[in-house]
């Protein structure tokens, strides 16, 4: 994506990863500077700048106990335990976090990493293009069938808990004899890791771009979203605006985003999975109603322009009160 980076003064690429980066000589450089701000944390350094402003977004931190952790065998879940207790001692070095959902701020005032008056909340955002019909481009696929179509957009990480859908599907058909497509948008990689008798109840279409995903929501029924573990996601966002029923999680990290606009179900349970879809679908007087009011819901939820003027006075506030 073209970024016009004439109204920056001086501008440079360095690149830098996780505890490298405290004998990379970064810290010095940065030293120079009143605030630093750290979109995606946390900052390793061990001398920090005079003001550090520090974006959390790191679920397994404020939800140690979750039920990807719970799957974990030894060594490797305790090599996870001490991977983010070191991050956790770099974000609690921070002097401001920036969250993106008001339950990421409690979750941190509850693990004791960081006080209320130390932690501000900057609601994410759409993406422009899904504001703009002339940048989307056609989705790789095409309805097979009259089918009721579900869309799942994500990647196959563990904590999207992607492996349910094939279950789902079984029980539509079964219990409620709903005859039901669901697309996945997997790379090659992550597709050849499904056993073949899963592959056989969903269609993926492959990976997808941005520009893409409009037109994938405008061709499905509706959206599901089962994951178990986020910080913030935009897939509900993306599919109030396209005005499509969302079915998922019933998780702080969708309420907080979705509130009323959503279909909510227990994503360790495939029989709620597929009950409340089910329950939509049969019903005679879907809430079409509400899938204007959901748009708008995301239309009004952030903006980029809201969302950069929040983070400049996050970087004023706290160079402020450092100088002083």
């Amino acid at each position: 994506m073209a970024v016009d980076l004439s109204a920056f003064s001086v501008y440079e690429v360095l690149d830098q990863y996780g505890l490298a980066t405290l004998w990379s000589g970064l810290g010095g450089r940065l030293r120079r500077f009143d605030a630093v701000f750290t979109v995606f944390g946390p900052l390793y350094l061990l001398r920090k700048p005079i003001a550090s402003i520090v974006g959390f977004a790191q679920p397994w931190i404020i939800y140690p106990d979750n039920e990807i952790q719970a799957t974990q065998r030894w060594p490797r879940r305790w090599l996870t335990s001490l991977k983010f207790a070191v991050q956790s001692w770099f974000f609690r070095q921070a002097d401001l976090l920036v969250v993106e959902l008001e339950h990421v701020k409690r979750g941190l005032v509850s693990r004791g990493i960081a006080p209320a008056s130390s932690i501000r909340v900057v609601s994410n955002c759409l993406s422009d293009v899904f504001l703009d019909p002339n940048r989307w481009l056609a989705a790789p696929m095409a309805r097979q069938s009259a089918n009721f179509c579900l869309g799942f957009v994500g990647r196959n990480y563990p904590h999207k808990n992607v492996s349910i859908l094939p279950e789902v599907r079984r029980l539509l058909r079964q219990r409620h004899a709903l005859q039901v497509d669901i697309y996945v948008t997997l790379n090659d990689d992550e597709w050849a890791t499904f056993p073949e008798e899963c592959k056989v109840e969903l269609k993926n279409v492959g990976s997808l771009t941005l520009a893409q995903c409009p037109m994938f929501y405008q061709a499905m029924d509706g959206i599901v979203f089962p994951s178990l573990l986020e910080c913030f996601s935009a897939t509900p966002l993306e599919a109030m605006v396209m005005k499509r029923p969302l079915f998922a999680s019933d998780r702080p990290f969708i309420r907080d985003v979705c509130g009323e606009f959503a279909q909510y179900f227990d994503p360790l349970d495939a029989a709620s999975i597929a009950d409340t879809i089910a329950a939509y679908f049969s019903c005679e007087e879907k809430p079409y109603k509400n899938l204007e009011a959901a748009h708008l819901h995301a239309l009004a939820f952030s903006s980029n322009t809201q969302r950069t003027i929040e983070y400049m006075d996050c970087l004023e506030s706290a160079s402020k009160v450092k100088v002083k």
